[in-house]
């Protein structure tokens, strides 16, 4: 079994993650998408977790899909799309089988979920967002920064209920997330891989995507409990990477 099969169905039945409302962070950031594509599109986002971002981006008029594999998850941003009056198709579907046939989207979206695979199966997922974009549309791709994250091995934000833990995979190039709960029960970790911007440059070759530009991220201190939304991309945790289709 590969530790995604399990790791985000208990980060949000057990932790509580990406079951809430809108955070404004989710509403900075489709405004922000917004305002780069310059008009509203057909958006999708793969690994949509509680459906924040989307229902942000069809809250500023884009006609959302989003495809999520987790029941949880999906039930979570079906209710807030009927609480907030908008209408995304959210699909329970693994993103790297999802069949799409009417795929020209001006934006293909992922946040947070990026390197779950090994390097062959990211190309593979690239491809598949090349061919889903529309002439000129878009890829908005979260990356996690290799550096953040050896420097954050053995620090960790906590949660109500669980001792949580930075780890860096040094060998693999992969960050790690462990959920340890604080009732005895097993602990869940996530493993993604990091790409710096030249080791991504490397992956998309034989994609049909290249990058056109990135937005640093931003970075948590976890000794001082403080969060800053962007930072210079030597110090960010991920960036967005923005990718167009070769043509």
């Amino acid at each position: 079994m590969h530790w995604s099969d399990t790791f985000y169905a208990r980060q949000a039945a057990d932790a509580g993650v990406n079951t809430t409302d809108i955070h404004p962070s989710s509403h900075t950031l489709a405004a922000r998408v917004t305002t780069h594509l310059g008009v509203p599109s057909r958006l999708l986002e793969l690994g949509s977790g509680g459906g924040q971002f989307a229902i942000a981006a069809a809250l500023l008029g884009h006609d959302v899909t989003a495809i999520e594999r987790v029941p949880l998850l999906v039930s979570h941003s079906r209710s807030l799309a009927l609480s907030y009056q908008v209408h995304p198709d959210i699909q329970q579907q693994d993103f790297f089988t999802v069949q799409l046939p009417d795929a020209h989207y001006g934006a293909v979206c992922c946040w947070d979920t990026f390197g779950i695979g090994e390097d062959d199966e990211q190309r593979h997922l690239l491809a598949r967002m090349a061919g889903w974009l529309s002439p000129k549309g878009r890829v908005y791709l979260d990356v996690f920064t290799p550096w953040y994250w050896a420097h954050a091995a053995g620090t960790a934000p906590q949660l109500p209920g669980f001792t949580r833990e930075y780890g860096f995979d040094a060998d693999g190039c992969r960050m790690l997330d462990t959920y340890r709960p604080d009732d005895g029960r097993e602990p869940f970790t996530q493993s993604l891989r990091c790409y710096s911007p030249a080791d991504l440059r490397l992956l998309l070759e034989g994609t049909g995507l290249y990058l056109t530009d990135l937005w640093p991220g931003g970075h948590y201190d976890v000794q001082a409990g403080r969060w800053t939304p962007e930072v210079a991309l030597g110090r960010a945790m991920s960036y967005t990477a923005i990718l167009e289709a070769r043509v």
